[in-house]
C-alpha cells in the first residue's frame, strides 16, 4: 500500500506539470480554434532561455560574482556547521543560487513572451480569415524551425540548470513503507496548479478573458461588439508562451535540456484531446489521470510501457467521447 501511495503522489506531481503545459494549448485553441502542434517547442525554448539567463549569463566574466553564487559570510559559517545531507543545507544551496534563478525565470518569461508575439504577428495574423487548416500547418512547420534554431543557437548538448525550489529530501512512513519525495517536486506541483488556477480565473472573470471566450464563440460577432480580435489572438499566444516558459524551466530541472524536450508536447497534446480542446477543467482531470496511470504503469510494467499510456488512454476516451471528457460538442447547421 505504501508503494501505491508513493507512485500515486509521483503521478499527481507529474500530472500538475502536464496541466500547466496543456493550459497553453487550450488557451490558443479557445481564442483562435488553432491546435498548436509546436507548443512543446515553445516550452523547449523557455527551458533554453532559463538556461541562458541562469547559467550562461552568470558565468560570463563581466557578470558580478554574487550573481553566480551568493555567498555572504553568515551563510558560509552556517553551512560549515551543518551535517551532510541536511535539509537546511539544501535550502542554503538554493538561497545561494537564488539571484541566478530569479534572473533565469525573468529572462525566460520575457524572451518567450516576445517569441510568442513574433510568431503570432509574423506567421499567424496574416492568415486570419483563411482556413484553420492552413494555420495548423504553420504550427507543424514551426516544429522544424524551432528545433533547428535551438540546435544552432545552443548546440544539441544536454545541460543542467539550478532547481527553482530547495531540493531537500522529504521522508515519512506510511503503511509500513518509507515514502520518499523531493521538496522541489512538491513546489513545482504547487506552482503549476496555482498558475493553472490563475489562468482559468483570468479567462473566466476578467475583461480580457471574456474577450477570449467571445472570440472563440464567433469572431464576427466579437468584432461587432468592439473586441479587437487580433489583440485577442496576440494575448492568447503570449499567454501560452509565458506559461510555456515556466513549464520549460520546471522540465529543465527534472529532465535536463536538449532539443528532444520539444517532443514532450506531443504527449501533452494527447492529454488535451482526452480532456477536451476547449475545457480547462477537462484537461486538468485528464492530466492528473494520465500522470497517475503513467506512474502506476512504470511501477508495475517499467518505464517503456509508461511512455505509451497517454496515447492509449486518449484513444479509449475518444472512442467513448469524441469531444473529450468535457469538451464542447460542436453542432454544424446546414
Amino acid at each position: 500500500m505504501g508503494q501505491f501511495v508513493q507512485f500515486a503522489i509521483n503521478g499527481l506531481m507529474a500530472g500538475a506539470i502536464y496541466a500547466l503545459i496543456a493550459v497553453g494549448i487550450v488557451s490558443v485553441y479557445k481564442a483562435t480554434k488553432v491546435v498548436n502542434f509546436a507548443h512543446g517547442y515553445l516550452i523547449m525554448f523557455g527551458a533554453y532561455f532559463y538556461f541562458t539567463f541562469a547559467v550562461i549569463v552568470p558565468g560570463q566574466p563581466w557578470a558580478p560574482a554574487w550573481l553566480a553564487s551568493w555567498q555572504p559570510g553568515w551563510m558560509v559559517e552556517m553551512r560549515g556547521e551543518l551535517p551532510m545531507f541536511s535539509p537546511v543545507a539544501a535550502v542554503l544551496d538554493w538561497v545561494a543560487n537564488l539571484p541566478r534563478i530569479l534572473l533565469g525565470l525573468a529572462g525566460a518569461l520575457v524572451c518567450n513572451a516576445i517569441l510568442g508575439r513574433i510568431i503570432e504577428r509574423v506567421l499567424m495574423r496574416p492568415l486570419m480569415g483563411q482556413s484553420i487548416f492552413a494555420m495548423i500547418m504553420v504550427t507543424v512547420g514551426l516544429i522544424s524551425i524551432l528545433s533547428g534554431a535551438a540546435q544552432l543557437i545552443w548546440t544539441a548538448d544536454a545541460a543542467s540548470v539550478p532547481y527553482i525550489a530547495p531540493n531537500m529530501p522529504i521522508r515519512f512512513e506510511l503503511f509500513g513503507t518509507m515514502i520518499f519525495l523531493f521538496g522541489t517536486d512538491l513546489v513545482n506541483m504547487v506552482v503549476a496548479l496555482l498558475l493553472f488556477g490563475g489562468i482559468v480565473a483570468f479567462v473566466k472573470f476578467t475583461k480580457g478573458g471574456i474577450a477570449i471566450r467571445a472570440t472563440a464563440e464567433d469572431q464576427s460577432t466579437a468584432y461587432s461588439m468592439g473586441i479587437s480580435v487580433p489583440k485577442v489572438f496576440s494575448r492568447a499566444w503570449v499567454l501560452a508562451s509565458t506559461t510555456g516558459a515556466i513549464a520549460g524551466a520546471i522540465l529543465a530541472t527534472r529532465n535536463g535540456i536538449s532539443p528532444s524536450l520539444g517532443l514532450f508536447g506531443f504527449s501533452v497534446l494527447a492529454i488535451v484531446l482526452m480532456g477536451g480542446l476547449d475545457s480547462y477543467v477537462g484537461v486538468l482531470i485528464a492530466a492528473m489521470v494520465v500522470g497517475v496511470l503513467e506512474a502506476m504503469t512504470q511501477w508495475q510494467m517499467g518505464g517503456g510501457w509508461a511512455e505509451i499510456v497517454p496515447y492509449v488512454t486518449v484513444l479509449v476516451v475518444l472512442i467513448w467521447r469524441p469531444h473529450g471528457l468535457m469538451g464542447q460538442k460542436e453542432v454544424e447547421r446546414i
